[in-house]
């Protein structure tokens, strides 16, 4: 069980950094092309890179499969989540996230974004009617005092 926890904090954190990683290479590249041709160009990435693993692990390498999730895709309870994830959640939402972060300096960006989790947590309160426990709504204030301690002045000016 303990090698479990090992694992995913593992993942979590290498998540962290490649969000980071591309909120730098975000900054770095916004302000040289087009925000949405940017975005085009990181999902077109993205898709040939995820097409190998999802043939390979998914769908078992081989045309049975590959015939196993085509029944699966020809019910539109399966097309619907696929295009919220693909067009909303990636789409829309990166797009803009490209668009917003040229010009704005990459910590701010980060603070912000990491707020992201502080708002699903209370649109699923307010939109959903999800309660929050004593566990979630102190992980929501800790987010954002650290959000607010960063962004207060030190007093200190660097020569």
């Amino acid at each position: 069980m303990l090698a479990s926890y090992k694992v995913s904090d593992l993942l979590e954190l290498m998540c962290a950094l490649l969000f980071a990683v591309h909120i730098l290479v975000i900054d770095h590249f916004s302000p040289l092309v087009d925000g949405v041709r940017m975005s085009c160009i990181q999902f077109f990435v993205c898709g040939i890179f995820s097409a190998f693993p999802m043939f390979f692990f998914e769908m078992g390498h081989s045309i049975e499969g590959i015939l196993r999730w085509l029944p699966n895709l020809a019910t539109m309870d399966a097309w619907i989540p696929i295009l919220y994830a693909g067009v909303l959640s990636s789409g829309v939402a990166y797009t803009l996230q490209i668009i917003a972060q040229n010009g704005l300096n990459p910590t701010v960006a980060s603070m912000i974004m990491s707020l992201e989790s502080v708002f699903s947590v209370l649109a699923g309160w307010v939109i959903l009617g999800q309660r929050m426990g004593l566990r979630q709504l102190s992980g929501c204030a800790l987010i954002f005092v650290a959000i607010v301690f960063a962004q207060l002045p030190t007093g200190k000016k660097c020569d």
